[in-house]
């Protein structure tokens, strides 16, 4: 297995997404639109203008040595010549410019890849335990199942307009190498009564509010975990917050409505599923590498015998070992992984990307270890380092990001520099986990570190200079787990002394402990926080400036290039772009662009593109207007010159819109006690287009003004034509929703 399989949808989604292209490049969609689209393909605009940032799914970090030589290849001919290896197990090719994103995404789907769903309001990449199938612990691999779901998923046209990103995790043991307790959805493998399963968490989360998880079931059989995940996804998609994208994701939603309103709108969804069908997964089986004995006699040089013991494991599969890559930064190379791939074995599964931003060998005889040692050490400088080094989890910060505050990627080198002068002992430190963000947002998952830290920027005597929050004391595992508790802070300046100091401490009382985190609770919280406020001061910009300089820098730092993140881009990104155009319009008095953008401003909430201006007049007649949200006089506004009465209709939605709640319903509309049952219903499975829309014209032309008929109609060109065709006719689609391999679609006769 190489890993998933990709569905049609996502090849007929990159057919819309190729007009979108031409659409943007010709100005017939602006940046904001534009941006709505690109995202949940996994495009992201960077910090430096016009290059972009490519995110590739890999479901559990699988890749083929096949996919990881296209990738690099992909990289070298439009990006920047590296993979970077994210801290949820995709790969991410950075500096891609837009005209090229069609021949990038074109290399992917020749790979068996895709960016679909990585990035955005998504069902983002599904992860899984680096370790999965390979690990003596693991009470069984989870790698099917990961790949099964993911699949799925992919397959839903639910997956890409959520309220906010959903995020899926698979442990194979209680130790929760899959982070399953810190996700949306968590699955940790079980075992009952002779059948597999999972035990459930949900509603975790890092960023700024980080949550951990709830847990939610303890056993759930393996065959219905599309089943939960699909009703989980659909509850959220209809109840969570889309308005305020700072309270958006699943776990606020649970918080708001509480567990037990939950779980009973959680019931209600899987029973509507079951009765749909189609929810069913197969697990397809991970290849295993061929029975084979041990290798004793094997006898490694001093410094392969050093990799060896820093990086080099035993699987549960005898005679076969794994072997820990670190890649600085998460970078790889785009030739050295080409020459890594070209010397692996074909004939079985051979490499996973992990969240710790390292890659992971596997199902190897000792000796096939030991003759890709050279390969290994020039594609990874760490790999000659003790292993804390390359464990280090840092994200790229103000280097790319458009939210980065902070240079995580220089004050590595930098904490480097003082650790190794500083005489720890390194090789003491294995498993030791440092974690640094640019931000709070958690990219580099400083919340579940041993010793974690996320960027801010402070100010002495009016000059801002980097600095950074300090976390520590993270807990993973499925009984005893818990997010690094808050230190203090600490500037960038003098960031790697306080690391030095911190280290050598714990080194000093290691022995008395079971783990950092026991540390931290037994006394250790109170000395880290007195060693940070002996660095707290740094002198005044006119003493030295260096501190006023993020690392690798050459300009004193500020928070100017900072910009918005794209990982919300959405609805209410364009209506509150609207807004904001429609009240400047409203100041000068330009009645024709205020008639325009007060008719095209809530559109989006109804699922409605019209693009030119005859078609948003006509939609927001249809939609706001004939619905009596908007008072019917505007409808002279809307027929007649623009003049003055276009003002009022500007402030009557505008206030329209402040009575929109989380979940796009108008306060008009919930004045309605129950939906109008509808006076008529047909099934048209099965039948093609045209004719399918045909009846639908003869059915509707038999009925009365605003009476309502229910359809159902086929996946594919009958729920992509009809309900278009029906609004081109002036008629209402009140609701499309998805029935197993059906669509139910409600028309409101005009």
């Amino acid at each position: 297995m190489n890993g998933y399989q990709i569905p049609q949808n996502v090849y007929d989604d990159f057919e819309a997404f190729k007009r979108s292209c031409e659409e943007y490049k010709s100005g017939a969609i602006d940046d904001l639109k534009f941006k709505t689209i690109r995202v949940p393909f996994g495009i992201y605009e960077q910090r430096e203008a016009n290059t972009y940032m490519i995110r590739v799914k890999l479901t559990g970090g699988l890749i083929s040595p096949a996919q990881l030589a296209a990738l690099a290849d992909l990289s070298k001919r439009y990006a920047n010549g590296k993979l970077h290896i994210t801290t949820r197990g995709g790969a991410q090719l950075h500096y891609v410019k837009f005209d090229d994103f069609l021949a990038t995404i074109e290399g992917l789907h020749a790979a068996q890849l895709t960016g679909r769903g990585g990035g955005g309001n998504t069902v983002r990449n599904v992860t899984a335990d680096i370790l999965a199938g390979v690990a003596k612990d693991e009470v069984f691999d989870v790698t099917p199942h990961a790949i099964a779901l993911s699949e799925k998923m992919l397959a839903q046209k639910d997956s890409y307009a959520l309220p906010r990103k959903y995020k899926i995790s698979f442990s194979g043991s209680s130790d929760d190498r899959g982070y399953a307790t810190i996700a949306d959805v968590g699955f940790i493998a079980k075992i009952k009564d002779g059948a597999r399963g999972f035990k459930v968490f949900i509603g975790g989360g890092m960023g700024a509010k980080s949550r951990v998880a709830k847990p939610y079931l303890e056993f759930l059989p393996e065959e219905e975990i599309f089943l939960l995940s699909q009703a989980i996804k659909e509850v959220f998609n209809e109840r969570g917050n889309r308005k305020n994208k700072r309270n958006a994701r699943l776990r606020f939603l649970i918080e708001e409505i509480g567990l037990d309103e939950f779980r009973k709108l959680v019931d209600e969804k899987i029973t509507a599923i079951r009765a749909r069908g189609d929810h069913r997964l197969e697990f397809r089986a991970i290849d295993e590498p061929e029975p084979t004995t041990s290798a004793a006699g094997v006898t490694p040089s001093g410094e392969e015998r050093l990799w060896r013991d820093r990086f080099v494991y035993e699987q549960k599969q005898n005679g076969y070992y794994g072997a820990k890559i670190p890649l600085p930064l998460g970078d790889l190379d785009a030739t050295a992984a080409i020459a890594l791939a070209n010397a692996l074995p074909k004939d079985r599964q051979t490499i996973r990307l992990g969240s710790d931003q390292n890659l992971y060998l596997r199902n190897l005889r000792l000796e096939e270890l030991i003759a890709l040692y050279p390969v290994v050490k020039t594609l990874s400088p760490q790999t000659q380092k003790s292993a804390i080094l390359g464990d280090a989890v840092f994200c790229t910060g103000a280097a790319t990001c458009q939210l980065g505050i902070a240079s995580p990627r220089g004050a590595l080198s930098a904490i480097e520099r003082a650790l190794v002068k500083s005489g720890v002992d390194l090789d003491a430190l294995k498993g030791f986990k440092i974690h640094m963000s640019g931000c709070p947002n958690s990219c580099g998952r400083h919340a579940v570190a041993d010793l974690g830290f996320f960027g801010k920027a402070l100010r002495k005597e009016g000059a801002a200079y980097p600095a950074y929050n300090i976390v520590a004391g993270a807990r993973i595992a499925e009984s005893n787990y818990r997010f690094a508790e808050p230190i203090g802070d600490i500037s960038a300046y003098r960031l790697p002394l306080f690391v030095a100091d911190a280290l050598k401490l714990w080194l000093d009382e290691k022995s008395r402990y079971a783990s950092y985190a026991d540390w931290i609770d037994g006394g250790g919280k109170e000395r880290l926080k007195a060693i940070a406020e002996t660095y707290a001061d740094i002198p005044s910009f006119e003493e030295d400036k260096n501190p006023y300089y993020d690392f690798g820098a050459t300009a004193q730092f500020s928070l100017a290039g900072r910009g918005a993140g794209e990982c919300s881009a959405g609805m209410y990104d364009l209506i509150e772009a609207d807004k904001k155009a429609l009240k400047e319009a409203l100041n000068t008095a330009d009645w024709t662009r205020i008639r325009f953008l007060a008719a095209r401003m809530l559109l989006i909430a109804r699922g409605e593109e019209a693009r030119s201006e005859a078609e948003v007049l006509t939609a927001f007649k249809r939609l706001f207007i004939d619905t009596k949200l908007i008072d019917a006089a505007f409808a002279e506004t809307l027929e007649g010159a623009a003049n003055e009465g276009a003002a009022k209709l500007g402030e009557a939605v505008i206030a329209l819109y402040g009575t929109m709640d989380n979940t796009l319903k108008f306060e008009a509309e919930k004045a309605v006690a129950a939906p109008q049952k509808a006076e008529r219903f047909k099934d048209y499975r099965g039948v093609g287009c045209p004719m399918n829309f045909v009846r639908v014209k003869m059915d509707l032309a038999q009925m009365a003004s605003l009476d309502i008929l229910e359809i159902l109609l086929d996946d594919g060109s009958p729920i992509e034509n009809v309900p278009r065709s029906v609004k081109n006719e002036g008629h209402t689609i009140e609701a499309q929703t998805q029935e197993g391999a059906a669509w139910r679609v409600r028309i409101r006769k005009k």
